[in-house]
């Protein structure tokens, strides 16, 4: 658009001022959808993704191991190494009975697994989010945009395009200039032509 535009001052301008106000109201835009999508995650946990009860139950395969580890008095180590998830600071738990240490767990693998489904649903949807605004802006937004910068009163409207901007007027002048000089120039070359003819007729 500067490409096509570039001997058009005033509608750069226009198209200038249209594309930021346009990129401000899509980040505006983009910022509300993020903020809805953390909302409603941390409304509702749902998901209906296979991947959410095939890590679970990975994880929980893994919950007897564990908790002898947690368990085992003889323990000198506070870390307990859980594949899947890493290191775990576990001196904490020894004061805790088997059954709460279960539920503990089980609900710490809910969270693993449903986490990485949240992740994985926020990257989608706001990745997906920003092509499809983007792709409106391109080719939908923009236009409309500018146009109505150009027709808005408060942009300047059509009468601003019209307005001759300081470098083409200075050409304009100075084109003003030449052809003067040319027509003094033509009419003086004409008198010298016509003497010639009447000096050679005598």
């Amino acid at each position: 658009m500067n490409r096509h535009s570039v001997n058009y001052y005033q509608l750069q301008v226009s198209i200038r001022r249209a594309a930021e106000h346009l990129i401000a109201k899509k980040k505006k835009n983009s910022i509300q959808h993020v903020l809805q999508a953390i909302e409603m995650e941390k409304l509702t946990d749902y998901t209906c993704n296979p991947e959410y009860l095939q890590e679970y139950n990975r994880l929980m395969c893994r919950q007897e191991k564990f908790l002898k580890e947690v368990l085992n008095v003889n323990r000198a180590s506070s870390i307990v190494n859980l594949e899947g998830v890493g290191d775990v600071e576990v001196i904490h738990l020894k004061n805790y009975q088997n059954l709460v240490l279960t539920q503990a767990f089980d609900l710490k693998a809910r969270l693993i697994a449903y986490w990485k489904i949240v992740l994985r649903r926020l990257i989608d949807v706001i990745a997906l989010h920003l092509m499809l605004n983007i792709n409106e802006l391109v080719n939908v937004d923009l236009q409309k945009e500018i146009c109505n910068e150009l027709l808005s009163s408060s942009g300047g409207g059509v009468e601003r395009l019209l307005e001759e901007s300081p470098s083409i007027s200075g050409k304009r002048q100075k084109l003003s200039r030449s052809v003067t000089v040319l027509k003094e120039s033509k009419e003086t070359v004409s008198n010298i032509m016509d003497r010639i003819g009447n000096y050679g007729d005598n």
